[in-house]
């Protein structure tokens, strides 16, 4: 089974911030764990780790460079296990697009604009950031725009992997 992944983050670096929202997509509909504190962040980062069995393939959008780092180093201050997130094979497809494709710009966005492929919420990852804020003074609406963004991430992070299939494929 392919996993789709993606997290948002209250800060660039683990040491700074801790993972505020954790998004899996296995089939049609993505599933998003919000984490306010670090107790419920200790809760999805072991969702995660259950979420993982049977998956055969990670597909990321430059996982390799942020998420998977920062969601180990979570993981191992936290004293969570989860090696097998680095056992499952990963397709990073931002790292594939920049060395298979010449674009001006290797943003999810802009890969998928390229396909014409369009984003469903009008937002930008550094919004995440603001958001989180005003949840932690009880925004509730901030808080269902993570959710939401992060959902959308996963749909759209979906179909530009379906569009690039046919050239996943004939590389192998």
């Amino acid at each position: 089974m392919i996993v789709y992944l993606d997290i948002e983050t209250s800060s660039r670096k683990a040491n700074s911030g801790m993972v505020i929202a954790i998004g899996l997509l296995k089939g049609e509909e993505p599933e998003v764990k919000f984490a306010e504190t670090p107790d419920e962040e200790r809760r999805a980062l072991e969702w995660l780790r259950g979420e993982l069995r049977g998956c055969k393939q990670l597909v990321t959008w430059y996982g390799s460079g942020f998420d998977v780092p920062f969601l180990l180093a979570r993981a191992a201050l936290l004293d969570i296990d989860l090696r097998k997130l680095v056992e499952i094979p990963m397709l990073d497809l931002c790292e594939w697009s920049r060395g298979h494709m010449l674009l001006s710009s290797y943003r999810l966005e802009s890969v998928a604009g390229f396909f014409g492929i369009e984003r469903g919420l009008e937002f930008h990852g550094g919004d995440v950031l603001t958001l989180f804020k005003l949840v932690k003074r009880g925004d509730y609406e901030a808080r269902r725009l993570i959710i939401d963004h992060c959902k959308d991430d996963l749909r759209l992070l979906k179909r530009v992997h379906e569009r690039l299939k046919p050239q996943l494929e004939h590389r192998r």
